[in-house]
């Protein structure tokens, strides 16, 4: 009989976001297990589903509804209520997977119950609380964190509003699965669970393989791909365009912004204040190989994100030999050093004005982009793993937590 798994989570399928999310149980359902995929979506004006469609993977049996939510609490303006009410609607979302992840258990044959993100991993405990996870391994997965900021700079605050997180990752799991992102994920779980480790697993994620241009091209334009958020910081790269079209006279330089979100809106009033609304071109959210193509088209990447820049898109960059321009926080500087595979910038007033200089000394030095090409492809070959070596290294554990009868 073929072995079963079951995904409790609040992050649904994208063709225009996340792919690991997809790409694992798709890789079950690949393998021959029976696969169900239980999820509470976030349709909310806010979030980042209600502008792109429902997709389910080949295989993979989907059990989907609405997170829960209230006409009342969408419209809230005040930071902290909308904060209460985010946690709230996260925590009926937990009740609400463990239900379903129940009804799931009770009509099939599942050898694996694995938690996506914090709530989902949270649902997993509370059915283990009522016995339903009674004989099978049991799977937390992380997708980044926003914490080990938080215990690095010792903010007790910070770290009491996520307790949820907190205890996520303190609860004991078979396999506990980190991304390595560079928002220092490890630190986190040592910190919070310094006995519980050795079934820690912080893994990079896997990358596409993408065709790479030749040489460099002599219209060196610029681009971001990402969800439009607050934290994501598309702002600085905006004031850096404005800079270097503004002030450095460089008014053709060209800047593509690849993604939807809360922000997009007061993004491109942003720019029009700026007075680059012409030289910066936004396309929205697109499906992943679009943006891909669109990634191939330009040489220069701009990633300027608060916490940590080591998303898929900067791998995704790195991947594609672009020169990449970003900032010096979490673990970004263990990809990106300065003026040998990239530029990276420690956070401070002058941050944008030497990133706009430095992009306009690219432009006019092509050996310099020569050089940067060159050592960012072997930045490639040395750290990156192809999706089909990334979710075989995951498949392989959580298939001996089976063949092993851990419990």
């Amino acid at each position: 009989m073929p072995k079963g798994i079951l995904f409790l989570s609040i992050m649904d399928f994208t063709d225009k976001g996340i792919q690991v999310v997809k790409l694992t149980p798709e890789y079950f359902a690949k393998n021959g297990w029976n696969v169900h995929y239980v999820v509470t979506r976030n349709n909310s004006k806010k979030g980042s589903y209600h502008y792109q469609d429902e997709i389910s993977p080949l295989g993979v049996i989907v059990h989907r509804s609405d997170m829960p939510s209230c006409w009342l609490g969408e419209r809230l303006n005040n930071h902290l209520l909308k904060t209460i009410y985010s946690k709230l609607r996260g925590y009926l979302a937990i009740i609400k997977l463990a239900w379903l992840g129940h009804r799931v258990l009770r009509n099939n044959k599942i050898d694996v119950i694995y938690g996506g993100g914090p709530h989902g991993t949270l649902a997993v405990h509370l059915l283990t609380l009522f016995g339903r996870g009674r004989g099978k391994s049991i799977v937390s997965r992380f997708y980044g964190t926003f914490l080990a900021d938080k215990i690095i700079k010792n903010n007790l605050r910070g770290i009491f509003l996520n307790w949820d997180e907190v205890l996520a990752f303190r609860l004991t799991t078979n396999l506990k699965i980190v991304t390595n992102d560079g928002t220092r994920g490890d630190v986190a779980v040592r910190a919070i669970c310094p006995n519980n480790i050795h079934n820690l697993r912080f893994w990079v994620n896997g990358v596409d393989l993408i065709q790479n241009n030749n040489g460099v091209s002599k219209d060196l334009q610029a681009i971001t791909i990402c969800r439009l958020v607050s934290w994501k910081r598309v702002d600085r790269a905006l004031a850096c365009v404005a800079k270097i079209v503004n002030d450095l006279y460089v008014k053709n330089f060209k800047y593509h912004v690849v993604g939807d979100g809360p922000e997009f809106s007061t993004l491109k009033r942003l720019a029009h204040e700026l007075g680059i609304e012409n030289n910066v071109i936004f396309h929205g959210a697109l499906k992943h190989e679009e943006a891909l193509k669109l990634l191939q088209q330009h040489e220069l990447y701009l990633s300027t994100y608060d916490l940590s820049n080591v998303g898929n898109p900067l791998l995704e960059a790195i991947r594609a030999n672009k020169i990449i321009f970003t900032l010096n926080n979490g673990d970004t500087s263990a990809w990106i050093k300065h003026r040998e595979n990239g530029f990276i910038y420690d956070v401070d007033d002058s941050m944008i004005d030497r990133m706009a200089h430095d992009i306009v000394d690219l432009i006019n030095t092509p050996s310099l982009s020569t050089k940067i090409k060159k050592n960012i492809k072997v930045t490639e070959k040395e750290k990156l793993w192809t999706w089909d070596e990334r979710m075989q290294a995951e498949f392989i554990d959580i298939d001996k937590l089976v063949v092993s009868g851990c419990q």
